[in-house]
């Protein structure tokens, strides 16, 4: 535990250094690109922002310099634009917009719309062009593609840029302050988690609103998904706590192993153990992965695939990061960290992801609910096997299992809006 303490607080020290270093520089990039027609569509300029106003409260940042800064590079980002699109005018747009996978009568409509605000409202499209991720990038191109004069664009831009900043960045100081106070009472890693809850729910609906590609089991997906990351963050702030229910918990888990479990007992764990093993997901995951791309069913090969990889390297990372001590009294030998279950992850990865991949195409409701049962059953089994044999505290199962549903519903979620997105700009 002194080595993990150690170890958070000199990546705390080198991020820090790297903010002080880079920080400003990093900030002022992402804001002159953002201002690019196309390439800043693919850049998080306002989370940016915002997120520098925060650390600014945090310390991190100055508050001063981030709002000259800020206000300095949106502004030379927007001449930047202008100048392209008085150069080039909207021709570009076309030349590039192919590349992309945007069709031409959608760059027609858009120019249309915005050339008529533009003619009889510069000023106000200039202004409030700022406020939207949408316009942001090519309100400034469309501008200098029009007649619009460069001191009018001059002077609006500086104003809207001004306004921009400090309101996103006043965003970020105020909520930097609210997580400091609320971190005192619930602790940085559940405020952190409660945050990232909360952007996940707000882009779920952002996207289904705008390209609706979610249907009903997406939707019981997004619910596991932000459960499972709260339940990940409440196991990690709380086994490493000294005194803490679920500290406490693995202590009496462990005893009351010690005390109950019979050989017989003993030696079906390590059966279900042996079965469930993390090799084992991990094959039957790439193979059935690999039938679906055999059989040209990219999204659910894609879903498969990606969830367990990545909750395979995830673990092997948090394990080397945590390196928490395994229970001294387990049943077999093992090495290596405790924390997370490599079992529980991988169980959880696997039969959440094969539950959605198979379940809503099996025509029977009553094998759908068996099936989803019977996922449901072995996750446990195989996470309880680990206990039983004393080579996992409780709490490194449990986390696990959050931690493998969180990766697979994630996985689901994300191809899931990928492939929708691009089998809409297909048709």
């Amino acid at each position: 535990m002194q080595y993990v303490l150690h170890f958070i607080s000199g990546l705390s020290d080198t991020f820090i250094d790297l903010l002080s270093a880079g920080g400003y520089w990093i900030l002022s990039a992402i804001l002159v690109f953002e201002a690019l027609p196309f390439v800043g569509f693919l850049l998080p300029g306002h989370i940016v922002i915002i997120a520098a106003g925060f650390l600014a409260k945090l310390g991190l940042l100055h508050l001063g310099t981030v709002l000259v800064t800020a206000t300095i590079a949106t502004v030379v980002g927007d001449v930047m634009g202008f100048l392209i699109g008085r150069k080039y005018g909207y021709k570009i747009l076309y030349t590039f917009g192919k590349y992309l996978f945007v069709k031409d009568e959608y760059i027609q409509k858009a120019i249309e719309k915005t050339k008529g605000m533009i003619d009889t409202h510069p000023g106000k499209t200039i202004v409030f062009g700022k406020f939207s991720p949408m316009t942001r990038a090519l309100t400034p191109f469309l501008v200098g593609a029009s007649d619009v004069h460069i001191r009018t664009f001059w002077f609006y831009n500086i104003v809207g840029g001004i306004i921009w900043i400090f309101a996103s960045v006043m965003i970020g100081y105020v909520f930097g302050a609210s997580y400091a106070a609320a971190a005192q009472y619930f602790g940085k890693l559940m405020v952190v988690a409660t945050i990232a809850i909360i952007l996940i729910i707000w882009g779920f609906r952002i996207v289904n609103r705008k390209f609706h590609v979610f249907k009903k089991y997406e939707l019981f997906a997004l619910g596991l998904n932000v459960l499972s990351l709260w339940a990940l963050a409440k196991t990690i702030q709380d086994s490493f706590s000294v005194h803490s229910f679920m500290s406490n918990f693995d202590i009496a888990a462990n005893l009351f192993m010690v005390k109950y479990v019979t050989p017989v007992i003993a030696k079906t764990a390590l059966w279900v153990s042996a079965v469930g093993g993390t090799w084992t997901m991990i094959f039957l995951g790439l193979a059935i992965g690999m039938g679906f791309l055999v059989r040209e069913k990219w999204r659910r090969a894609a879903i498969m695939i990606f969830s367990i990889l990545i909750s395979a390297a995830i673990v092997t990372l948090l394990k080397e990061f945590f390196l928490r001590a395994r229970p001294y009294n387990a049943l077999i030998e093992l090495g290596g960290g405790s924390f997370p279950s490599g079992h529980a992850t991988l169980a959880a990865a696997f039969f959440a992801t094969l539950a959605y991949v198979s379940v809503p195409h099996i025509r029977s409701l009553v094998k759908r609910e068996m099936c989803i049962a019977l996922c449901v059953v072995l996750v446990v089994m195989i996470g309880l096997s680990r206990i039983v044999l004393n080579v996992h505290w409780a709490s490194d199962v449990v986390a696990g299992w959050a931690l493998g549903v969180f990766i697979a519903t994630g996985c689901i979620l994300f191809i899931r809006y990928v492939g929708a997105y691009f089998i809409k700009r297909d048709q």
